[in-house]
């Protein structure tokens, strides 16, 4: 929780290893408002942000390898590719917008009277791409069987004009 890696490591599983990982929380803004923070307390926080970072990249999985499938074997119509690809970096950058609001709220900057918090700007806007990223898939499901393809998200199909 501490440390952000791309391909997300797995959980302490040790005892030792979540003495470690406790220890390097106990630099941060916010086991500092609560310095009387169990190990037990440490380990179901880490759990909810663990679960939802590994969430993240099984969503990204789950979208990236059939489309490397399909696309390797040509069943993807070439209007849609940018689309889709589009949309897998619109996944992508929510995880980057993901870290760089966690990254806000590690530092001494965004303590709100004894409470280390995110930039409030931050987070809306990691919920604001989660929405645009949920808006875009759901509303291009079903496009390859179309004329027409459905995205509702207007950068997308701004920029990438249905040429079929």
């Amino acid at each position: 929780m501490t440390s952000w890696k791309l391909h997300g490591g797995a959980a302490p599983a040790t005892e030792e290893e979540w003495m470690e990982e406790f220890e390097r929380y106990k630099k941060f803004p916010e086991f500092q408002a609560y310095p009387s923070m169990t190990l037990e307390e440490f380990k179901h926080i880490f759990h909810i942000e663990y679960g939802h970072r590994m969430l993240g990249r099984l969503t990204g999985v789950a979208f990236l390898v059939p489309l490397a499938g399909f696309a390797a074997t040509g069943a993807i119509p070439a209007w849609l590719v940018p689309r889709l690809v589009a949309m897998g970096g619109l996944g992508a950058f929510q995880g980057l917008v993901g870290w760089w609001m966690v990254k806000s709220g590690l530092s001494r900057e965004t303590i709100v009277g004894d409470d280390p918090r995110v930039s409030p700007y931050r987070l809306a806007a990691h919920l604001t791409m989660a929405f645009a990223t949920y808006v875009c898939a759901w509303s291009s499901r079903g496009a390859a069987h179309r004329p027409v393809p459905v995205c509702v998200c207007a950068v997308v199909c701004a920029v990438f004009p249905n040429n079929s």
